[in-house]
């Protein structure tokens, strides 16, 4: 399938598409990836499926590969092949590429199938670091495995700005900090107290939810080439969801443990922030659902810590539930009203 974001930025480069427009061009190019509807485009889709599919699949093979025949294979052996697939693979990316360039595709950004095959380096990679730290015993912890994991692959999610391999960099961040913390579980405990792993999980998705929000250029204008390098709706959702779904749990832990009642100030803060943000500025419902839905569950939780304190138990538990029935019901209506009118506006720009 061709690549519609490189597509989109040519006819802004010719005049085709005005400035204003392009965020929303590019934003229906992500789109129409996943609505096709002719035969041709079904097969050219199934086509690139089928390529990224066998790039993950070719990527994890290496390493059950490897693996399973650990005991019959010497350590030569073993770096010899992940290191000549490793070098193989960089080629056909450099060929495949060339031939994109040469087709006119000269960003290349997006699904492609030289990015597919910049993802099977990447699982190359992790399996060439595994396979360091197993056959040398380095003593090495299994959170510097991913850390440095993530390391190497950074260039190579720069290169492609695809937002499999941005995925893959963030979910390895995040499991390289859990692990950090199940090893280190008193690390920052006189910062953030005793729950030091969620407070530094919602810390760093906030940060690269805000980072891929403020190099696509959703804050201010930024360059073009940066702006469809960093595309990145599905990991600025999922970032913003880990730290909301993060501050919301040490939010009802201070609800019910007033040592930890800062945590409901910088929730309160963020909520407000979020709300001026998504709402006015950026026009987004998907953070202001998740905001709204947190929201809910934080106030409902305050009333059942009152009705828990309250000598007429029964009663306090009927008004819960009426008020987890009416706010769910209220957000959900705030939610539709504002979803019609950032599609108005939308149409209404372009």
């Amino acid at each position: 399938m061709k690549n519609l974001k490189s597509t989109v930025l040519r006819w802004f480069e010719q005049g085709l598409i005005t400035e204003d427009c392009l965020p929303k061009a590019l934003e229906t190019a992500q789109e129409s990836q996943t609505n096709i509807a002719t035969a041709n485009q079904w097969s050219a889709l199934i086509s690139l499926l089928l390529n990224w599919l066998g790039g993950l699949l070719l990527g994890s093979g290496i390493v059950f590969f490897v693996a399973a025949n650990w005991q019959t294979m010497g350590a030569f052996a073993r770096f010899a092949l992940v290191e000549i697939l490793l070098l193989c693979s960089i080629t056909a990316y450099v060929i495949v590429r060339r031939r994109a360039i040469r087709a006119g595709d000269h960003h290349g950004f997006g699904f492609t199938s030289a990015n597919a095959i910049l993802l099977i380096s990447a699982l190359i990679i992790g399996s060439l670091l595994a396979l360091v730290g197993q056959t040398y015993q380095t003593g090495a912890d299994p959170w510097q495995l991913f850390a440095i994991w993530s390391l190497f692959i950074l260039p190579l999610a720069f290169v492609s700005g695809n937002e499999l391999l941005w995925l893959l960099l963030a979910g390895l961040v995040n499991l390289a900090l859990v692990l950090y913390f199940q090893t280190f579980p008193g690390s920052m405990e006189l910062l953030f107290g005793s729950s030091t792993m969620v407070a530094v999980l919602f810390a760093l998705n906030l940060c690269l939810h805000l980072a891929c929000c403020l190099l696509n250029g959703r804050f201010f204008t930024t360059d073009l080439v940066l702006k469809a390098r960093f595309n990145l709706p599905l990991l600025q959702q999922l970032t913003i969801l880990a730290a909301l779904a993060a501050i919301t749990m040490l939010s009802i832990e201070a609800l019910f443990d007033e040592a930890t009642g800062l945590w409901l100030i910088v929730y309160t803060a963020l909520i407000c922030l979020g709300y001026l943000l998504y709402n006015y500025k950026l026009k987004d419902i998907f953070p202001l659902a998740i905001g709204g839905y947190s929201l809910v569950t934080v106030v409902n939780c305050l009333f059942i810590r009152v009705a828990v304190e309250s000598s007429d138990l029964v009663s306090m538990f009927f008004l819960v539930g009426f008020s987890i029935i009416g706010s769910t019901t209220g957000i959900t209506l705030w939610l539709k009203q504002r979803h019609k009118v950032f599609s108005k506006g939308a149409q209404a720009s372009c």
